[in-house]
């Protein structure tokens, strides 16, 4: 969920057919302000998982350092495909979402400025 939030933000911010959006000089503000939201309710619970390199990368690290299992648990144990599979499905579910349900809905609200397009009624911009 986290991952999906932040991906959705990222994507609303640096469309250029949202005309709705903050200057391209406060995108970075309201990305990190985002991160920081994210943090502060997700951490409590699930360690804010919403990078999957933040967990692998460790885990890498100490399974080339000797600790085998407890680094890499088998199938069936523990948690550690969550934080992998997790933030990966949420991103790829945000793109998705923002492609096919967000950018369709802009369309009706671009003016001849933004430089995209909608083909069709498909959300298809002409610069993708």
């Amino acid at each position: 969920m986290g991952t999906f939030l932040l991906i959705t933000m990222i994507f609303s911010l640096t469309e250029g057919c949202n005309i709705g959006k903050p200057s391209e000089t406060m995108a970075p503000v309201f990305i990190g302000a985002t991160v920081t939201v994210l943090i502060a309710l997700f951490a409590p619970l699930t360690q804010c998982g919403i990078n999957p390199a933040r967990d692998l990368g460790p885990r890498l690290v100490a399974w080339l350092s000797g600790w085998d299992t407890i680094a890499i648990p088998g199938p069936h144990s523990g948690f550690f495909w969550v934080y992998i599979r997790a933030p990966l499905l949420g991103g790829t579910m945000a793109a998705l979402c923002f492609r096919f349900v967000v950018t369709p809905l802009m369309g009706g609200k671009q003016d001849d400025s933004c430089g995209c397009s909608v083909e069709q009624g498909h959300g298809h911009s002409a610069t993708s």
